[in-house]
């Protein structure tokens, strides 16, 4: 057995997700286990390191085969102090040095990285946006985020807070927003403010197909219902693609990438969602950019947290 593996983890509110790969980037196995969302956080730090000691056993491998360890998480990481100041799914955390207290219960070197940024490296190199220099990736799933890759390489602002196009606002008297503000684009555009839109027309008495639906309505079912010709469900679907669109449009405008990438779980509705912001990035985006931008749906899934990950691993642990 090889003494070059690295592990990734992608740190969820709901799951752990852990993966062990050679230096060439084979994933050897991979586990996946329920996150403790609420609980303190060295029973957080405990269970990621268990995650990876039974990923390891399953690769048929022990802690000294390991060379490294990264790990992305949704929320604000710090890169110039190496602090994950917080986590919208894990309150428990504030201002962690989570790199450090993973490596010493690990006893190998850890990198942290937030999730988007991590999936954005993930599907420049090994996904949707394999072979270009310029890729912008945004994932619309219960908030919206991006991450960017500009020049082969990974773009991280200031302090490594670039990317939040979730809280460009788009309508400036609109929805109160987690972060605070009204009108970021994910309270009008996310996965969770198209469920919210349907639950409002809910209680307006309109007729529509949603209500017979039991249970939660999500956006999956907002997109069933517009497919099947529900009109109320079709205006929520236009209006949050249009906000969305829009959003897509001043980020390639500010941007000029060669591939535009979008992921989450509201890509999965597919050309109910892309052929319109293909039209809307066609019609409102400087028309040189336009013409030269390639919308396309994220290739990787959940593996994409993880292979950026593992990227930037290869590049700090076997770096000659």
């Amino acid at each position: 057995m090889t003494d070059k593996l690295l592990a990734a983890i992608d740190l969820g509110g709901t799951k752990i997700y852990t993966v062990i790969a050679d230096s060439e980037l084979n994933i050897l196995s991979r586990v996946q286990l329920p996150s403790p969302a609420r609980e303190d956080t060295d029973t957080l730090l405990s269970c990621l390191a268990d995650s990876v000691h039974t990923a390891l056993n399953r690769a048929g491998a022990v802690r000294r085969n390991l060379a490294g360890c990264g790990i992305c998480v949704a929320g604000f990481f710090d890169s110039r102090n190496r602090l994950l100041l917080d986590s919208p799914n894990l309150p428990q955390i504030k201002n962690l040095p989570l790199e450090k207290e993973l490596e010493k219960l690990l006893g190998v070197p850890v990198i942290a990285e937030n999730d988007a940024n991590a999936a954005a490296l993930g599907e420049a190199r090994y996904g949707a946006g394999a072979g270009s220099r310029n890729m912008a990736f945004v994932t619309v799933s219960t908030g919206i985020g991006a991450g960017l890759v500009l020049d082969g390489r990974l773009y991280r602002g200031n302090r490594g807070f670039s990317g939040e196009i979730g809280h460009m606002a788009v309508k400036p008297d609109g929805p109160l927003c987690g972060c605070g503000r009204r009108g970021c684009l994910e309270t009008v555009a996310s996965g969770t403010a198209i469920a919210r839109s349907a639950q409002e027309l809910l209680t307006s008495g309109r007729k529509t197909a949603l209500a017979e639906i039991k249970g939660k309505i999500s956006a999956t079912d907002v997109f069933a219902a517009a497919a099947a010709g529900d009109p109320p469900a079709r205006e929520i679907l236009d209006e949050a693609i249009y906000c969305l669109g829009i959003g897509l449009v001043n980020l390639v405008n500010l941007l000029d990438p060669e591939v535009l990438v979008v992921g989450g779980g509201v890509a999965n509705a597919g050309e109910a969602l892309f052929a319109p912001l293909r039209s809307i990035l066609g019609k409102k985006a400087v028309t040189h950019i336009a013409k030269n931008v390639t919308l396309k749906k994220a290739a990787l899934g959940q593996e994409a947290g993880v292979v950026g990950m593992l990227c930037l691993l290869r590049e700090s642990c076997f770096r000659q």
